[in-house]
């Protein structure tokens, strides 16, 4: 079988089962998790009067359709320049792919954080799993104090063929998606060599040599 057919195989299952690699989204109802999205505009109490990006957080799994909504979202509001923060366990790596394309087409930049209603920035948060590759589509990348990147290899739930292929055209899918978000692909390799059922997270300065990490500014509250 040539191996664009396994591609588009891969996308199709991980679309579909790819875990989050969290107690908390494995204990949940099936297709009860979904990704929030919440968008706070300029001139929040607290906020520098200067600075004019909305800031988009991005909360929970992160589902089949959360890219739509996100852009369906971001064209009712006409935003234009933003700060996406992520907190997420995880979730479908395709769609993983997808929210991070659509950000970096628009040049929006990208944290780690959860919102706290009343407050002009963010808690410290974490971004597990599938999470990083969509973290990784921001055009600065920033990580505040207490915040945590954390990853795992993917795995499927659905029976295919052959696994070996599989796992070959799920790799190169991430790797053609890190390189086009200019990314070491040495994030691959550490991701290939811990176990779904296990998480590592990422030293900072580990973050910042890998090229995941790019930038400084906001900061969230530990």
């Amino acid at each position: 079988m040539k191996i664009d057919r396994w591609r588009a195989l891969a996308a199709l299952v991980l679309s579909i089962a790819s875990g989050a690699g969290s107690a908390a989204a494995e204990k949940s109802v099936p297709g009860t998790e979904y990704l929030r999205i919440t968008a706070v505009a300029p001139g929040y109490t607290g906020r520098d009067p200067s600075d004019n990006r909305w800031f988009v957080y991005l909360e929970g799994y992160i589902d089949n359709g959360a890219t739509a909504r996100l852009e369906h979202m971001l064209g009712e509001q006409q935003i234009r320049s933003a700060v996406v923060f992520f907190d997420s366990p995880g979730g479908h790596v395709v769609e993983a792919m997808a929210l991070g394309r659509a950000i970096r087409k628009r040049g929006f930049a990208t944290s780690v954080g959860a919102r706290v209603t009343n407050a002009e920035a963010p808690r410290a948060g974490r971004c597990y799993s599938a999470c990083p590759i969509a973290y990784a589509g921001g055009a600065l990348r920033s990580l505040g104090p207490g915040t945590v990147l954390a990853i795992h290899r993917a795995e499927n739930i659905v029976p295919v063929p052959d696994e070996t292929a599989f796992q070959k055209a799920v790799t190169g899918q991430v790797k053609d998606y890190l390189i086009q978000m200019g990314i070491s692909i040495e994030l691959l390799a550490i991701m290939s060599n811990v176990p779904h059922r296990a998480i590592r997270e990422l030293a900072p300065d580990e973050a910042v040599r890998l090229g995941l990490v790019n930038a400084g500014g906001l900061q969230p509250q530990p």
